[in-house]
């Protein structure tokens, strides 16, 4: 589940928020989370339990970033597979292509943590920044050069 924990944290997710929370509180994960120090990477649903509130099983996540976690709406195809273009939130820049695997996506309460965004249906933020807190909803992993990119100026960062 986690990566490197001394130098920074990869916290990837796959599942339900509901489940992940409750593996989260009974390893006694929840606190240590909270005051994480280092620079910490959730990807997916990793970036979602960063919110304050999930949807997905109304379940309550770590509180770390406000905001809710939304179901996609019902305009859209969901789960949201597949490739899309991101865009720079603060640029409004093309950044490349992304691959995209959710049912969900993150509503933060201060739309200055999003850094980038998706069209999809209408702009849905799959980046966000807080303090030493990132995350994506999108798989860098799965990306190609975008994803290659991004990993590498996240390796950059915990030097």
């Amino acid at each position: 589940m986690f990566v490197c924990w001394r130098i920074a944290v990869i916290f990837p997710g796959a599942g339900a928020a509901n489940a992940a929370m409750r593996d989260l509180r009974a390893s006694g994960f929840v606190d240590v989370l909270r005051g994480f120090q280092k620079p910490f990477l959730g990807l997916c649903l990793g970036m979602q339990l960063l919110f304050d509130f999930s949807e997905e099983g109304s379940t309550d996540c770590l509180g770390i970033i406000p905001g809710r976690v939304r179901k996609l709406p019902a305009s859209v195809i969901a789960p949201h597979m597949g490739w899309n273009l991101l865009r720079s939130a603060q640029h409004d820049k093309e950044i490349g292509y992304a691959y995209f695997v959710h049912s969900y996506f993150c509503d933060p309460a201060d739309r200055s943590v999003i850094t980038q965004t998706v069209q999809y249906g209408s702009p849905i933020c799959v980046g966000v920044r807080w303090k030493n807190f990132f995350g994506l909803q999108w798989h860098p992993e799965k990306s190609a050069e975008a994803g290659d990119r991004f990993l590498l100026s996240f390796f950059e960062l915990c030097k």
